[in-house]
């Protein structure tokens, strides 16, 4: 049977090779080369509320580099007496627990001296909870938080409290002076 309004055309097509990526995967997608946060953290970040207190006191001219630095170093002396103040739990039937390795009995003994030194000052001057409470504890003093409307109200509490808080780590800065 014949079809004559159906004309037979031969049509050649050559195979055409398509040519793929040599990447394989996702594709990369494009982040900012630095990841700042959610927008929350930005914004506690730019208030302060994620920095610590004795960094803040720096940031804001308070105390001094070094003055920082004993503060620091009460806090490394304090967390090898006592341990870092958090609450973490420990399972006591499990036999690996808390072991120190390569204890040095000798440096751990000067280290507790030096920290008995320093608290025992700090106690005789009356400093003691203030700077445990600012370096160990992280607890901001009430002058970090306050507004600047406050801060003129209460100028002559906050500024003694600023004078008894650099007076407790000048002691310290006399009790550890490096060369």
């Amino acid at each position: 049977m014949e079809y004559p309004h159906i004309i037979e055309t031969k049509i050649e097509t050559k195979a055409q090779i398509i040519s793929f990526s040599r990447r394989r995967g996702r594709p990369k997608s494009n982040r900012p080369l630095h990841d700042t946060g959610t927008p929350e953290t930005v914004m506690k970040r730019l208030l302060g509320v994620t920095s610590e207190a004795l960094d803040l006191c720096l940031q804001r001219g308070i105390i001094s580099e070094r003055q920082h630095w004993c503060g620091i170093h009460l806090r490394w002396l304090y967390t090898l007496r006592h341990g870092v103040p958090s609450a973490k739990t420990i399972n006591l039937l499990h036999e690996s627990g808390d072991e120190v390795k390569n204890d040095d009995p000798l440096w751990r003994d000067e280290r507790e001296k030096e920290y008995n030194s320093a608290i025992n000052l700090l106690t005789k001057s009356g400093h003691s909870l203030m700077l445990l409470n600012l370096c160990v504890y992280n607890e901001r003093p009430k002058f970090l938080d306050l507004p600047q409307s406050e801060i003129h109200k209460n100028f002559e509490t906050i500024a003694d409290s600023i004078a008894r808080l650099r007076d407790g780590l000048d002691i310290l800065s006399e009790l550890w002076k490096r060369g």
